[in-house]
């Protein structure tokens, strides 16, 4: 795995552990269904993007977490894309 995608796993789970104060098993891979009320609608959005990442279904997950994020395009020079 590349540095950044180690490091948006870390903090998703970070996110999920500060928010619930333990991070719950879960019977099939992937993050909670629900989450806690605090928690950003685009947490979700970046958590399920995780799961597709892991999945298989994207390949460049750095790329859809700066779109989902808020801000995600600040500081990107139109030529780095």
């Amino acid at each position: 795995m590349h540095g950044k995608t180690k490091l948006m796993i870390a903090v998703a789970i970070a996110l999920l552990v500060g928010a619930t104060g333990t991070a719950a098993a879960q019977p099939a891979d992937g993050p909670p269904a629900d989450l806690p009320d605090p928690v950003p609608e685009f947490v979700s959005d970046i958590l399920g993007a995780i799961t597709d990442f892991v999945g298989g279904t994207i390949g460049a997950l750095g790329e859809v977490v700066r779109d989902l994020t808020p801000g995600g395009d600040a500081g990107v020079s139109s030529g780095s894309r």
